[in-house]
């Protein structure tokens, strides 16, 4: 059998130059647009604001744009932005692997803008990323994410890698050796859900990954052979026994697993999703009633993830099982403005959160939680929403629709309405663009009308 580095490495010319379906692009196109919605949002915040101080990319001039405005080099941007990008918690899903889209597209935006690549090249090397971590995802297995590790950030940086050896144009032997020191420096751990931690190390593998292909360029050497060998990546990063874990890596587009993204439509954690969609179907039944005790049956995979309680801030909140419950049940929403600091005091909110319980069912799929209500009138409601059924090809065009909203709602009351409309258009028709100067010019303004809010009308 062919070693499995020399396998995801000679996948990338087929995805720099070979047939893309359109189903793939149209979902590509779909997770540049979300996730520059919830990046431009978080561009702002605290963990942004903090890491910018301490990084200040205003001294090292380059040719990448920041989403929260300025230029600065491609390593300081994919940090910067890959970090933004997972603030909110709002970024797209896969179901087996976690947040595929945030650790690379801040590379192959910073690295496609700084070398002048085309529209088409940028969503290629992000297809070709999401593609290649999926497939580290199935040789690692699920129980890597069970055991601890933040697979966003411990398998995204191999995403991060192959759209920069895609980009740069690396040769296979290269691209080995960008996916071989990429493994060194995968990092991150679920400990640090609820606090910046969270952010910081997907920035850190964005920004890894492509440090890694530079050096592969440069002439650098890393391990032999690749993530295999018996203190390889592979070998120390699977948890054992694992039935999930795959031996063989699937050929380019045997699935394509790009299409199966999933998108968030709440604000938290996608592990809280399910509950949400099923209290908000079934608090139309209950006619106001009190509520005396939800229960929630959740699979392993969501303990330590989102099964915090007491949430107090808003990062704590949106890993929440219980707060996201509440809220669900007495607001019918879980959006961003629900995890201010007023919905996090409202004792009603917290009191409700008290009776939830969560309760581990080893039998139970990540796809789908349990939702008991127990009502005070003697009345019990059941539900369980499966929130990983992809959009099919026939409402792809409904799903970009839907996302518009969203992005429209993360940043209107940030942009001027034009600029808001220009974003928009320039990802639409990203991969017929020979340049990305009409993205990156709607970026540029973007990060103009964040340092000036007061410029912003409507």
């Amino acid at each position: 059998m062919a070693d499995q580095t020399e396998l995801l490495a000679s996948a990338l010319p087929e995805y720099r130059s070979g047939p893309i379906p359109d189903d793939v692009r149209t979902v590509a196109r779909s997770s540049v647009l979300d996730w520059l919605g919830v990046t431009i949002a978080a561009a702002s915040s605290e963990p942004v604001r903090g890491l910018r101080s301490v990084l200040r990319p205003e001294a090292a001039p380059g040719g990448s744009t920041l989403v929260g405005g300025g230029r600065t080099t491609p390593l300081l941007a994919a940090r910067l932005n890959g970090t933004a990008g997972h603030v909110l918690d709002f970024d797209d899903v896969l179901a087996s692997f976690g947040h595929p889209t945030v650790p690379v597209l801040p590379v192959a935006l910073a690295l496609a803008e700084d070398t002048g690549s085309t529209g088409d090249a940028l969503l290629r090397a992000f297809i070709g990323g999401i593609e290649t971590e999926a497939r580290v995802s199935d040789l690692v297995g699920a129980r890597h994410y069970e055991a601890g590790f933040h697979s966003t950030a411990t398998l995204g940086v191999f995403g991060a890698a192959a759209a920069a050896a895609m980009l740069l144009e690396l040769d296979g032997s290269e691209t080995q050796t960008a996916l071989g020191l990429a493994s060194l420096s995968s990092a991150g751990l679920k400990a640090a859900f609820g606090s910046w931690g969270k952010s910081l190390q997907v920035g850190h593998a964005a920004a890894e990954g492509l440090l890694a292909a530079l050096l592969a360029r440069a002439g650098a050497t890393g391990p032999q052979p690749g993530l295999g060998g018996t203190q390889g990546y592979l070998s120390t990063h699977r948890v054992t026994p694992d039935p999930t874990v795959r031996e063989e890596v699937d050929a380019p587009g045997r699935p394509w697993r790009t299409t199966d993204m999933l998108f968030k439509y709440h604000a938290s954690c996608y592990g809280t999703h399910s509950s949400i969609e099923s209290l908000l179907a079934l608090r139309t039944e209950a006619h106001g009633a009190d509520v005396r005790e939800i229960r929630l049956g959740v699979s392993p995979r969501h303990i330590g993830m989102c099964d915090q309680t007491d949430a107090r801030t808003e990062l704590q909140g949106k890993f929440s099982l219980a707060f996201t419950s509440a809220l669900a049940w007495l607001r019918g929403s879980a959006g961003e403005a629900d995890f201010r600091p007023e919905s996090l005091a409202d004792t009603a909110v917290q009191d409700l959160a008290t009776r939830v319980r969560v309760i581990e069912d080893a039998e139970r799929d990540f796809s789908t939680t349990d939702v008991t209500v127990q009502l005070a009138d003697g009345r019990t409601l059941r539900s369980a929403v499966n929130m990983a059924i992809p959009a099919p090809a026939g409402e792809l065009a409904a799903q970009w629709n839907r996302l518009e909203t969203k992005f429209r709602r993360l940043t209107a009351p940030l942009l001027p309405s034009g600029v808001v409309d220009r974003l928009v258009a320039a990802v639409a028709g990203i991969d017929r663009s020979p340049t990305l100067t009409g993205l990156t010019a709607a970026l540029a303004a973007a990060g103009d009308a964040l340092h000036a809010p007061t410029t912003v009308t409507r």
